[in-house]
């Protein structure tokens, strides 16, 4: 073969942009993705059904291929297997091993964070069959698994009961046999999309997540966010501080870096970061709207060229949105195109393709499709939303209806 050999880990939507990208830059791209049918297989030269998660295994297989790039964007553990097949095979990475390691264990990543003063809500770190002690804690709690993404597996507690309960789940999910538990903190939960550029951490865009309020012990999932989100000026340098905090202590240099904060009033914690690209549409939003392609600046941090980052702050509102429907075997989402044909909608992505599970788990990658709306007001940006909801439909492989609409009821915003 001719071409330079690429390795994309993780069939996601996003992907297939990164797909798109490095095939301008001469790759032939290989797509490694555990599903039958991931959305970014049909763009991809090649596709090999296999676990990202193996690291040995795709190790492996870039040997065997004579790969000059492994690479993720937007997928925290691929991002680590990335690296770990990188330092190997002495490829091109954005950060080390080791520093993938540290921030992908959310457990490592908040006693970092604790030691280099980085605000982060309180917490234990928890092994499976230990005793632990919450005296330092206070309910209402937040359970996760250590080493999950994409809101698997975590959830919000009142009591000892649920914790003792969700905190099974929590680790039959966690693959280290590790769980946090760490005080809920009131408030806004804004995602935050940077890139840093030697010791620079620059604020491309920021939005504020909208989630379900939940007493029940049900998974803590997101069903969009709108931007930008309305914040203290204190708040706001606050956010910048802990952003060049982030990329001194973890040692980043020339990445994508995702950060997710709770803001109350003036106060700003850390929830989790990662130096990767937002999942769902955010690579698009980012796009469109700051007018920064990060996922050109992504592979450019990959291959090690150094990127010097410029983007807009729109004067206008945009809203990313996401649909859950109920369990089922995806088949087909249909009337969205006439929302972008009269411009209620600025895009519609599904993100599942015919015969792909959906479960009940609400986590991100249990997302049927998501869609951005623009608009001038929140009530203009809300009655978008609430045409789009009223009018598309999701259907299971046998032409039965997905229900969805009662996840978002009273939720908009």
């Amino acid at each position: 073969m001719n071409k330079p050999i690429a390795i994309v880990l993780g069939g996601t939507n996003p992907h297939k942009a990164l797909i798109e990208n490095l095939r301008t830059r001469g790759y032939y791209t290989l797509l490694i993705d555990y599903n039958e049918n991931p959305p970014a297989k049909e763009i991809a030269d090649n596709h090999i059904k296999f676990s990202t998660l193996d690291q040995e295994g795709v190790l492996s297989i870039a040997k065997s291929v004579n790969a000059e790039l492994v690479i993720s964007t937007c997928v925290d553990q691929a991002n680590v297997t990335a690296c770990y097949v990188g330092e190997k095979l002495e490829l091109p990475i954005p950060y080390s091993y080791q520093c993938a390691i540290n921030i992908s264990s959310k457990a490592t990543m908040k006693e970092m964070m604790m030691i280099g003063n980085i605000p982060t809500p309180k917490f234990v770190s928890v092994k499976e069959d230990e005793p632990f002690n919450l005296e330092e804690l206070n309910f209402p709690l937040v359970v996760k698994p250590s080493d999950s993404n994409g809101s698997k597996g975590v959830r919000k507690v009142d009591n000892l009961n649920e914790l003792n309960q969700y905190i099974k789940v929590a680790f039959d999910i966690s693959r280290n046999k590790k769980v946090i538990i760490e005080e809920f903190i009131e408030g806004a939960e804004i995602g935050i999309d940077c890139f840093i550029s030697d010791d620079k951490t620059h604020i491309i865009t920021m939005h504020q997540k909208r989630k379900p309020i939940s007493k029940d012990g049900s998974v803590i999932f997101s069903i969009g966010s709108i931007s930008p989100p309305v914040i203290s000026d204190v708040a706001m340098d606050s956010i910048g501080r802990i952003a060049g905090q982030i990329s001194e202590v973890f040692n980043l240099k020339n990445t994508p870096l995702l950060i997710q904060v709770i803001v109350n009033g003036d106060e700003v914690k850390v929830i989790e970061f990662s130096p990767r690209i937002g999942g769902g549409l955010n690579f698009k939003k980012i796009n469109l709207f700051a007018k920064f392609d990060i996922i050109n600046a992504a592979v450019d941090s990959f291959l090690g060229v150094k990127v010097s980052p410029k983007y807009e702050k729109p004067n206008f509102l945009y809203s990313e949105n996401h649909i859950y429907t109920e369990p089922g075997i995806f088949g087909e989402i249909t009337d969205y195109q006439g929302l972008i044909d009269n411009n209620t909608i600025v895009d519609f992505f599904p993100n599942k393709t015919r015969g792909m599970v959906i479960e009940s788990g609400k986590a991100s990658k249990d997302r049927a499709a998501s869609f951005i709306v623009k608009a001038d007001s929140k009530d203009e940006i809300i009655k978008k939303v609430r045409i789009t909801l009223d009018t598309i439909k999701v259907f299971d492989i046998n032409g039965n209806e997905l229900s969805f609409k009662e996840n978002y009821r009273n939720l908009l915003f």
